[in-house]
């Protein structure tokens, strides 16, 4: 056993030696697509809220993530990519501009008001190949195909408000109402895949969009209502709680990259071939 595993170190280091590895780092901007960005309301309330119809309602957001290629020595154009993301889709103008009004009017009478909307966040790592094909001195177009895991995260959807718009602060015989409104979502694991293509600069400067679909996963969440009455000095407080196993949402979305990558073995290549 300890001779096969000193071989299979001694066959990987041969390889990252003779192979080109790449390390990097990439960055960009995320569109979604489809249900996933689609905010169009009837009767009900965007997906957050009520649910309706697979309508996410997500807006542009960013991406920030890390690359590592390696090169085949038999054939340098043929990569294996392994790339591990972080996204984050905050809600679109529509969301934001109909829980201002709604929200906004329905509790401009209370003292106090704050309600923070959630973000979808994605995590996904993927495997696959990308080929790159020289089109001039130090200029490469490349395609990929990757696919694997993706962990969707949702932030909490939190409204609080106090519903005591007239009474003086001085007089403590009038009842305030205290009120807290979190609906926490469950995350979920899914399958994923992506499509790419761009342009590699001297093989270190990447420039690319993708096609992604990260899984398809039911909205789940749990709603708990939390208010505290102060009536004529008795204080009481009341919680109340909600499960919701709604319709599967699906992200899709085209993320546009900007990167840059190192080959942390050059110099070890260098020594070995002299």
């Amino acid at each position: 056993m300890k001779k096969l595993l000193v071989l299979s170190s001694y066959l990987l280091l041969v390889f990252a030696l003779r192979a080109q590895v790449y390390v990097g780092l990439h960055g960009g901007a995320t569109l979604p697509q489809g249900y996933y960005a689609d905010s169009r309301m009837s009767d009900n309330e965007w997906m957050f809220a009520e649910g309706h119809q697979l309508k996410g309602g997500a807006g542009r957001g960013w991406d920030a993530g890390i690359d590592i290629s390696i090169a085949m020595p038999f054939h340098p154009s043929l990569e294996i990519a392994l790339t591990a993301d972080f996204m984050q889709s905050n809600p679109n103008r529509d969301v934001r501009e109909y829980y201002e009004i709604i929200y906004t009017r329905r509790y401009s009478q209370c003292s106090y008001y704050d309600m923070r909307l959630p973000h979808y966040r994605n995590i996904p790592i993927l495997l696959g190949v990308r080929y790159c094909y020289p089109i001039a001195s130090g200029i490469d177009l490349y395609g990929e195909a990757l696919a694997g895991i993706n962990r969707r995260l949702i932030t909490d959807w939190v409204l609080t408000f106090t519903n005591d718009p007239w009474t003086p602060q001085e007089d403590l015989t009038y009842p305030e109402y205290n009120n807290i409104d979190i609906r926490s979502y469950t995350s979920a694991t899914t399958f994923a895949f992506r499509l790419g293509a761009g342009v590699l600069i001297k093989k270190k400067v990447t420039l690319g969009a993708s096609f992604q679909m990260l899984g398809k996963a039911p909205l789940v969440w749990d709603r708990t209502v939390t208010t505290r009455h102060d009536i004529y000095g008795e204080i009481s407080e009341y919680t109340n709680t909600t499960h919701t196993d709604y319709t599967d949402l699906n992200p899709t979305l085209v993320l546009v990259q900007l990167g840059y990558r190192l080959n942390p073995f050059a110099g070890a290549r260098h020594v070995q071939d002299w």
